[in-house]
């Protein structure tokens, strides 16, 4: 069965869309990775969670590929 709990509004869609585009943006300005590049099921789920604890676009791409301490 179809589980409505998972549907995304519009506008948090868009937000999200526009948070991911600027996100991909800083990945490849920095030097983290080059295009095309096509993230696996855990990183996308990385992802998610940095924007819904409000990291920034530039925060997310450091929390992701940057060096670790």
């Amino acid at each position: 069965m179809f589980d409505e709990s998972k549907l995304l509004s519009p506008d948090f869609q868009l937000e999200l869309q526009s948070w991911t585009a600027a996100w991909y943006d800083q990945v490849v300005k920095a030097g983290f990775i080059r295009p095309p590049f096509h993230p696996d099921d855990a990183t996308v789920s990385r992802l998610h969670g940095y924007f819904n604890v409000g990291l920034s676009p530039t925060e997310a791409a450091q929390a992701l590929f940057g060096p670790k301490h």
